[in-house]
Formats: C-alpha cells, structure tokens, sequence
C-alpha cells in the first residue's frame, strides 16, 4: 500500500492544496490508544474519505499506529479499501441494502444489522455460499437514527442467533450528545447498560459492546466497554467538554490537515473601489488586495465572505468580498509587502500563527466535521509522510 504524494492528477499543477500529515495521524491513534483500559479495541473511522483527508493513506496508516478495525460509511469505502489492498478488519457503519449482500461476503466486510428481513436475506445468501457473515448489531438509546430499540435487544439477538450463518461481532450504540449534553448521555448509556443486564436475566451470552465516539471516549471514560470508534479525534480535532462533567484529561492532538493556497496577484486600488460580486465591500482607504486561487468549488464556504482570516507571512489577513466559485480577496495592506507566490494558509499553522480548522467552522457556524469533508475533489492532497 504505498502513499502517493498527490490523490489526484491535479498535485503539480495547482497552488492549493491540503497538506496531509500522516505522521500528525499516527501520534493521534497512539496518543488516544494510550487513553484506553487494557483489552480494548480502537477502531478508527476513514468514512467519507477520511474526513476528506484520503481514506487509503489514512487507512493504511491508521493499521501501522494500532488500530484494530477500520470502519466505513458505505460499502463502497469498504469496497475501494479493498481493491487497494488493505486487509485490515473493515466494518460498514451504515449497514447495507438486500443487493450489496454479495459484495458484502465477497470482500468480507462486516457490518451493522438491526433489522430482521436483512437478516434473514444476508443468513440465506451466506449459507448458499458456504461462508458466514460478520455483523455488528446496532442499537437505538435515542438517536431515533439506525438500532434495534434497546428494549428489544434480547429479543433481537435470539433470533439472530438462531441464523447459524450469522456471526454477531458486536452490539453498539451511539451517543448523539456526548459533546454537548452529559444528562442524555448518562441516559443512552443507561439505557444500553439496561439492554446488556436483560442479556444476562434471560442467559443469553453478551458479545463485546462498543457505545464510545472520539466526545464520548474524552467525555465519558468510563464507558468503553470493549471497544471504541474514533473518528474526528484521529484528526487532530478536540471534542468540546462539557462545564458540567469533571475536569478531563486530554491528549495533545495534532492538526492533520493543513489548507494551503499561494498568492495568484496583487492589486493596488485605490480607496472606495469596489470587490467582488455584489459590490458587497468597498475600501475605505488605498489598498493592497491579494487575489487567491481558492474559492466555493474548492469547499471555501461563501457564506464566510467577509468573516474569515486567513495567514500570510505568518500574520493575519481579512478576507473581503463575496467568495467566488474559483476565486476570493484578502487585504494585506496592514501587512509587510506581499508578493505574488507567497504561501497563504486557509487553516492550519505557518510559522507560530495558527489558524484552526474550528475556527473556521465557528465562524461559519458549522461544524469541523462538514469543513474538513468539505475541502473539494479538485484540492489535491499532499501526503507528508
């Protein structure tokens, strides 16, 4: 499995780029491994391309820095992984639908059931093909999302159990609030403590439990259970604690991505000139405005026009303007001279200024999670070792 140094044919040829630092991902998965009790499993989630950081890179090095399992949203993550030659343990989170059964068994690939016909289709499917399939059993503790309802759990597993063909790895839950709400997270893990004892009164044997996410793991120690699905944390970004929950020790992670573009020229205008679509900013005095190759299509929100900074020469710079599709404006006038060329960081660190990946989320009033999924296809990533 080797690394390549741009994930598309676009890495020699465009100023902006998302540097990946995998070694920054490797010190994540050990730091957190080293948060969990002995014997429990860490499984590090590469859906949605690794958060938009490259799902092969991170996979692989994801497996070198301990990992158990690898986990993905859609068969087809699980698929690509496959073609490309990672062998690790991989679990599909969203589960499937009755027509990628084969596929399912044929790359062997586990993943989340909660429903009985699925069962009874995958049982069957499994059985004509002489194999057995891996699966995890969900359960809803309150997300309303994907689950068996955890009053149901005993019963469910009876009548999984008696599919020979399937092999239950796991039952789960996951937490929805574990960042923001410690009162409902007691709740769902309540809950699932409650399903796990109703196991054990009706002498069913309880396979290994895993509820923890990267805020519930940080959060909520105390609830590993067996194993843990870590996703955000593994890339370098901190769930948020909770005034209400004990002081927490945190590991120091590392930004893994870092957004990058160059300067493509500087205009000097004069004062009351107007920028941009809409005339939506006009200087108020003589001005320096660098032009950046980096715009919506990129994954640059426009609704952060005129509400984000940006770093050049190691200071800060205000973005100005609305954003365009390919374009956006910075005023460096404030700045010592800037040329065209000079490296720009959207977020990440260039010398000892910073700019984070939540910020700018705050400041687009999302979340880190859309920002780094959102930073396009077109924005080659460039592979740090």
């Amino acid at each position: 499995m080797g690394t390549p140094p741009s994930a598309n044919g676009l890495g020699l040829h465009r100023s902006t780029r998302a540097e990946i630092d995998l070694d920054a991902f490797r010190h994540n998965v050990r730091i957190l491994r080293q948060t969990l009790k002995p014997g429990v499993r860490l499984m590090a989630v590469v859906k949605a391309d690794a958060y938009g950081h490259g799902a092969l890179p991170c996979a692989g090095a994801a497996m070198e820095a301990g990992a158990d399992v690898l986990g993905v949203g859609i068969i087809a993550e699980g698929l690509e992984l496959r073609r490309c030659g990672v062998e690790a343990p991989i679990h599909v989170l969203i589960g499937i639908l009755p027509d990628e059964i084969d596929d399912l068994l044929h790359h062997n690939l586990s993943t989340t059931l909660c429903t009985r016909p699925l069962a009874e289709a995958l049982a069957k499917r499994a059985a004509a093909l002489n194999q057995s399939a891996d699966i995890h059993i969900k359960v809803d503790t309150g997300m309303g999302r994907l689950g068996v309802s955890w009053e149901e759990l005993p019963a469910f597993l009876e009548f999984i159990r008696g599919l020979k063909t399937l092999n239950v790895c796991s039952v789960f839950t996951h937490l929805s609030s574990a960042d923001e709400d410690a009162d409902y997270t007691h709740r769902q893990l309540q809950r699932m403590d409650q399903a796990l004892q109703s196991l054990h009164q009706r002498g069913l044997p309880c396979p290994p439990v895993h509820c923890d996410n990267s805020a519930g793991l940080l959060n909520f120690p105390e609830s590993q259970h067996d194993m843990v699905r870590l996703g955000i944390a593994l890339y370098g970004v901190t769930p948020p604690a909770l005034p209400e929950q004990p002081a927490r020790t945190v590991p120091t992670l590392r930004s893994v991505m870092h957004w990058k573009t160059r300067v493509l020229r500087i205009n000097p205008l004069p004062a009351n000139s107007y920028l941009s679509y809409g005339r939506r900013f006009v200087t108020e005095r003589d001005s320096r405005i660098a032009v950046l190759p980096v715009g919506y299509a990129d994954g640059l929100s426009r609704s952060l026009s005129g509400n984000m900074d940006v770093l050049v020469g190691g200071r800060r710079a205000p973005q100005v303007g609305a954003i365009c599709m390919d374009m956006c404006l910075v005023d460096v006038t404030d700045l010592p001279p800037v040329q065209e060329g000079d490296e720009v960081v959207l977020f990440g660190r260039q010398g000892e200024a910073a700019i984070t990946v939540e910020e700018m989320s705050a400041r687009d009033d999302t979340i880190p999670y859309e920002t780094l999924c959102s930073v396009g296809k077109r924005v080659p990533r460039v592979y740090i070792p």
